[in-house]
């Protein structure tokens, strides 16, 4: 049982995931000290508290970025912090013994783990080889590669980056000939391309699971989407897919939360991308009772 209350430090708060996981952690009742940061002052998270601890930081690739978060960590008495920005788990598996050493947890997976999961081809390639099922998908670039997969999967085909966020560069291509173009604004290996799901519906499933996945349970929300985010859904009921993706966080051996986006095709579950993080929708789960925010206290 907690006895004292724990400070704790979500960044990025101008972003919609920043604002989600300090929602949830509100939700949860737990004896928190919440501290927000952001880059800018005007960030949208900021109006979501009335307290006065807001920290502003610079950018993660700044030079500054180090000194001014490891400062703020000293100053607050931070005993645990939330990132949100891929950029900044990255940043904090840099300098874990420093954080560790100051007794502050970082609420991220491990790094091999999260990179196997961030590349997008690479997570696909995984989850195939483990007899998940998941779209054919290519590292794409001009070459006999591409031909070889043209062949066989006809247009439209799905193209977006390898590495990336949200639905920034993300195209639904209808001909070689635009393909072509796309690739020429990129350089060499950005993008993958997917064989082609069916659009609607969409599905994003929270995933728990404890360390020793004794304990798992899942939220799956039919959604629909604008600028990449997801805009308005409704919570639902379904074996299979719930099924489904504890299957997909077993083999990449995700833990504590995660996220599962899917679509059906023949009424078979199709993942086209995990985010091995707290997401977006995290606010909305803990609304109807699963807050896995909390988890990881």
């Amino acid at each position: 049982m907690i006895q004292k209350p724990i400070t704790v430090l979500v960044t990025a708060v101008g972003s919609p995931l920043g604002q989600s996981i300090y929602k949830a952690l509100v939700i949860s009742r737990l004896p928190l000290r919440i501290v927000l940061s952001d880059i800018s002052p005007m960030a949208a998270g900021f109006s979501l508290s009335n307290q006065t601890r807001d920290i502003i930081l610079p950018l993660v690739t700044d030079k500054s970025y180090d000194y001014s978060i490891k400062r703020a960590v000293v100053q607050h008495r931070i005993d645990c912090i939330f990132p949100v920005l891929e950029i900044e788990h990255q940043y904090f598996h840099r300098e874990s013994s420093w954080f560790r050493k100051h007794n502050v947890r970082i609420v991220t997976l491990e790094k091999t783990i999260l990179d196997r999961s961030y590349d997008k081809y690479a997570c696909m390639a995984y989850l195939k080889r483990k007899g998940i099922t998941a779209p054919d998908t290519i590292i794409c670039e001009p070459g006999p590669s591409l031909r070889t997969f043209l062949k066989t999967h006809p247009f439209p085909l799905f193209l977006k980056p390898r590495v990336g966020a949200s639905n920034t560069n993300t195209f639904l291509v209808t001909s070689r000939k635009q393909l072509l173009a796309l690739l020429s604004t990129q350089k060499r290996r950005y993008f993958i391309l997917q064989t082609y799901l069916p659009t609607t519906p969409e599905y994003t499933v929270g995933v728990y699971r404890s360390r020793d996945g004794s304990f798992e349970r899942t939220c799956v929300i039919e959604r629909e989407l604008k600028f990449g985010l997801s805009y308005k859904g409704t919570v639902i009921k379904n074996t299979t897919i719930s099924s489904y993706a504890l299957s997909v966080a077993r083999a990449l051996e995700l833990y504590y939360s995660s996220n599962v986006q899917l679509r059906l095709d023949g009424g078979v579950p199709f993942v086209f991308e995990v985010n091995p993080r707290l997401s977006s929708t995290t606010a909305v789960r803990a609304h109807f009772g699963f807050n896995d925010s909390f988890g990881a206290f």
